[in-house]
Formats: structure tokens, sequence, C-alpha cells
């Protein structure tokens, strides 16, 4: 089988938002040129206007507009275009990663592996949120350290080439030196990623089982567990700033070398009357900008190590989804689904479903309810293939495992992945091909065709990050309709009717009914639902 396409590639980062990102390093660049140009005619302007004064002949025929015209123009491209530049690159970045979050959950979504647990959805998310570190803390600062330097020992070449040729090469060893640091900072920045996601679950997973835990008197072992890992986390997070720091140690070092030997040679060249000293100080003030552009580089590959880390994580993710599903049948239309005395847990959970037993043909119902943390979500996941299982859980008489279930089973789950599209671009995430027509009808079973069709856009209705632009209740429809449209044979929903009044829910659960008629149905809900066909499954 032929390896799977890379979900995520560092080089193409930049390509889906190219204008911004271009538009951003092109005002980065110009303001620190601004800063740059700023500092070394100001220095040139004080001396060159003292010694005209010192010079009372030339202090009529010395220029002192232009120069302070210039000096003001650079002060405000420096203001404006750092806000500019900061403005226009969070659009970029923030625009990338909603990019990579609907390509990401696109490539899941239809991918032959089935569904993802919460966890891994978190952790997807956390690693989608570092690839912006490439284009911002790598790319961008390289890009203008080594634009800006090309242009400084250019301008002392114009000046003098001694200048170039006696402090050009410390320059170029300082701008070169967090190459040194590129093993050791990638390999602590993947340790570190790793680590911080081992924490964020240290830290999560105890809080759903607080009360569990306290009755336990186990809470303090979980507090210790995160304690242990948060030191580790820290303890890296020093390691890199240690090595930050000692690489600017260093590059700031060769620096001042460079400074020093600018002066020196500087020095000789005012004595044969070759270079002035408004010219020189210009000079010496440049290079002393330069400090501001170069310092960024020394954390520039931790950061790439965290893009690198989190790359790997998810292109690691579609690989073994394709691999663990290779070479398996999926199953036939006619479906029996049955779990014998099955028991399930969440990762470090003490209790959850026990022996649990049922039998579901096409065309079964199965309404799971009980009270809140008796099991019924940990129940669904189990049966959505996301937990490890005891006991037996079968499909057409053969383990999960047996089966290529990506489109066979269909999980709704209680978080809801909205995402700052419009609402027909939400909708083709489940089903790319869908018509209107079927938009439309989706909408009318998940009792959402009135609202759209009174929306000025309808189709078009962008939904904002999140589903922030629609209610609580609108996403989770707005999500269940997007999973009708995969035509999934298996629906695993999870409180699909949490908000609606009682008429609304009556008629997404007939329109639920009216397409899972061949297929098999279960629902977890705190609502009585009145279907009476359905089996029922109280759990304790």
């Amino acid at each position: 089988m032929s390896a799977p396409e890379p979900v995520v590639r560092l080089r193409t980062l930049l390509t889906s938002r190219r204008s911004s990102w271009l538009l951003a390093l092109l005002l980065g660049a110009v303001t620190l040129l601004c800063a740059i140009t700023l500092l070394a005619l100001s220095g040139w302007f004080i001396s060159a206007a003292a010694l005209a004064g010192l010079a009372s002949a030339a202090a009529y025929g010395f220029d002192y507009f232009r120069p302070a015209a210039i000096i003001r123009l650079c002060a405000i491209g420096r203001t404006a275009g750092r806000y500019a530049e900061r403005l226009t690159s969070h659009y970029a970045a923030l625009g990338l990663l909603k990019d990579l979050r609907v390509k990401t959950f696109n490539a899941l979504a239809n991918s032959r592996s089935g569904h993802h647990s919460a966890d891994t959805l978190q952790r997807l998310v956390a690693d989608i949120d570092l690839l912006d570190q490439l284009p911002l803390k790598v790319i961008a600062p390289w890009l203008w350290a080594l634009s800006l330097s090309a242009l400084l020992l250019l301008f002392w070449y114009l000046l003098a080439p001694a200048l170039l040729y006696s402090a050009g090469l410390p320059l170029l060893l300082a701008l070169f030196v967090p190459l040194l640091t590129f093993k050791r900072a990638t390999k602590l920045a993947a340790h570190e990623t790793s680590a911080a996601a081992l924490r964020r679950t240290l830290l999560l997973e105890p809080l759903t089982m607080l009360p569990a835990l306290l009755i336990w008197q186990r809470w303090q072992d979980k507090t210790r567990q995160f304690s242990a890992q948060d030191q580790h986390c820290l303890e890296l997070q020093r390691q890199q700033q240690q090595l930050s720091s000692r690489c600017a140690l260093l590059q700031q070092s060769i620096l001042a070398l460079s400074l020093l030997l600018l002066l020196w040679q500087g020095a000789q060249l005012l004595a044969a009357q070759a270079l002035t000293v408004p010219l020189l100080l210009a000079a010496a003030l440049a290079l002393w900008a330069l400090y501001e552009v170069m310092l960024p580089l020394c954390q520039s590959f931790i950061a790439l190590g965290m893009s690198l880390a989190a790359r790997n994580r998810l292109n690691q993710l579609a690989k073994r989804t394709v691999q663990s599903q290779s070479g398996k049948p999926e199953p036939e239309s006619v479906l029996t689904l049955t779990a014998i005395q099955l028991s399930a847990r969440q990762n470090g959970a003490l209790y959850g479903p026990d022996n649990v037993s049922f039998t579901l043909q096409s065309g079964s119902v199965l309404l799971i309810s009980g009270a809140s943390g008796s099991g019924k979500t940990t129940l669904l996941q189990a049966l959505a293939n996301q937990l490890a299982v005891t006991g037996t859980l079968q499909l057409n008489g053969l383990p999960y495992s047996e089966w290529q279930l990506g489109q066979t089973l269909g999980y709704l789950s209680q978080q809801a992945d909205i995402f700052d599209l419009t609402l027909a671009q939400n909708l083709r995430l489940g089903a790319p091909d869908a018509s209107d027509a079927q938009l439309w009808q989706v909408l009318k079973d998940t009792a959402l065709h009135d609202w759209a069709q009174n929306q000025p856009q309808q189709l078009d209705t962008v939904l904002g990050e999140y589903g922030a632009a629609v209610s609580g209740g609108q996403a989770r429809r707005i999500a269940l309709a997007r999973l009708l449209l995969t035509n999934r044979p298996v629906l695993l929903l999870d409180e699909p009717f949490a908000g609606l009044d009682p008429d609304t829910t009556q008629q997404v659960l007939q329109a639920l009914l009216q397409r899972q008629r061949n297929g098999i149905l279960v629902i977890v809900s705190h609502q009585r639902l009145d279907i009476p066909q359905a089996q029922l499954l109280q759990l304790h």
C-alpha cells in the first residue's frame, strides 16, 4: 500500500496566505530598516551638525532640514510599520491556523480509520497551534536578518571597502552563530512539546474524575504526578532558555568584536582623511541597531523544533490511520452489533460501564440513559472504537479489529467542531460532493432549515471560529447535519437534543429514525424519548 500523503508540509505553510505573509515580511523589513536608518542617520546628523556649529562658516551652508525630515520619516515609519506588520502577521497566522484546522479535520473525518477521541482532537489543536511558529519565529527573523545584514555590508563598502574587510567577517560569524544550536534546540523543543502534552493530560483528566478521586483518596496521587511532570516541563524550558542565552552571549560578543574592528579601521581612515567622523559614527550605530535584528535568531531553532515536532505528530497520526486499516474489509450493509459483558474505562478512570450486554441489528434503536457520571459517554466512545474494552464487542460476528470501520461508524461527540467557514462549507466537510438540495434537506432534518433561509446569506452564512456566530444548540445540530451527510450505517449520538424544546426534539428525532430505518441508531440522552420499538439501557 502506498504511503499516505502527509497532512502537513512545513515548506507549504505560507502558501495558503501567501499575499498576507509577503506583506507582513515586507512591512517587517521596512520597519527594521527604518529603525537602523533612524539610529545611523541620527548619529550622523548630530555629529555633523555639531562639527558644523564649531566651524561657524560651515554652519551657514549645512542642510539641517532634509536630514531632520528623513529622521522624522524613519521614526514614523518605524512606529507605523511595526503596528502594520504585527497586524498583518497576526492576521496571516490566524488564517493559517484556521486553514490547518480545517485541513486536518477534513483529512481525519474522511479517513478510513473512523473516529478520534476528544483527547486526540485536543492534542491536534495544540499541535496545529505550534505550526505558526515557523513563519513567525523562524522564516521572518532569518529573512530580515539576512537582508538587513547584506544592506549594512553594502553600506560599509560604499563608505570605505576597508570597513567591510575588517568588520564584515565577524558580522557574518555572529549572523550564523545560532546554527550551532540547531541539533540541541530542536531536540529540546521536541521533548518540551511532548512533555507539555502529557502535563495537559495529567491536568485535565483528574478534573473529570474529581469526585471519585476524592472518595477513593487518590487525588493527592494525581496532584503529585502532575507536579512532577510540571517540574519536568519547567526544567526543559530552563534548558531552552539557557541555550538561547548562551547563544545570545556568544553572538553579541562577536558583534562587539565587529564593532571594535570597525572603530579600529575607522580610526585609521580618519587619520588618512579617507572618512569623516559623522560617517564613521553612522556606520557604528547601524551595526549597533543590528543587534535587535539578530537577537531573535537565537531562539529560532527552538521554534523550528516545536513546529517539526507538531508536524511529525500530525503526519504520524495520518500514517497510523491508513496503516491500521490496510487490507481489512468493510462490513456488509446488513449489520449485527453485539456487546457481551462489555466494560470500558477512560484513561486513568476508576470506574465506567461494566458488564454491558445487548444485540442490535439493522433497523434497531438503542437508548442509553443514566445519571451523570454513570459512563454513558464512555460506553458510546467504546462503541465508536475510541477506547480499549474488555468483554466482547463484535460487528457481524467479528471483533472490531477485523473490520475497516471508517465508513461504517458515525460518532457525534458533545464537542461540536465548527470552523470559520460558511454553513455550506462546514456541512461539506462531511460530504464534499453534496448538492445544495442535499444540504437543504439535511438542514430540514435537523430543524435548521427555517433559520438558514432567514439568514441574508443563507448557505453562505459564515459561522465563525468554533461556531461563534451561532448558538451552542445550533452548532451541535450543524455538526449532526454534517454527520448525517456521511450516510454512515451506524450512528452513535451523544446528547443530540441538548438545549432543544420538545417540539424541535421530536422533529429531529423523527428525521433520525427515518434516515436510520435500515441502519443502527444509538442515542445517549438525559431526555425521555418516546420510541416504542427502541431498546433501553440504563447505566448505574
